[in-house]
């Protein structure tokens, strides 16, 4: 048996909610909130851009990184990539919090969260071509089968 660590898989904030609890991922966010109090990020990503109006939401849970993060990591607007483990929450939500990444594909209902192991900020990013490439990955990966 093998004690490597799990492959990370790079996904849309928007795909978090099909996949299992416990996936490792990496995926990248816009931070819209944070609560210093729980240590949760609330993270959106609008993809398709015409979903800007019910714009898919994570919360994530970086109180393993506290010790880490700056202060521009937590700033609102802030586009941070996020690497960490699919957690479903209960309901009313783990610690207060809710994310909407739950909604649809037959998730209705289901709550997602990260837990974050990993977080950094993006730097400039061209979002489009990060978009493009994340969309053409997922496609190689669902051609695999």
């Amino acid at each position: 048996m093998s004690s490597a660590p799990l492959p990370t898989r790079l996904v849309l904030l928007n795909d978090l909610s099909t996949l299992p609890a416990g996936e490792k991922v990496r995926f990248l966010g816009c931070v819209t909130g944070y609560n210093i109090s729980t240590g949760t990020l609330t993270l959106n990503h609008a993809y398709p851009s015409s979903s800007a109006t019910d714009c898919p939401t994570v919360n994530v849970d970086v109180n393993l990184l506290l010790s880490t993060l700056s202060s521009t990591d937590t700033q609102i607007g802030e586009w941070v990539n996020v690497m960490g483990y699919v957690q479903d929450f209960e309901n009313g939500g783990k610690k207060g919090s809710r994310g909407s990444a739950g909604k649809g594909k037959g998730n209705e209902g289901r709550i997602v969260g990260v837990q974050a192991v990993m977080l950094w900020s993006t730097g400039s990013v061209r979002l489009g071509e990060y978009e493009k490439a994340v969309g053409m990955r997922k496609g190689i990966e669902m051609g695999k089968g």
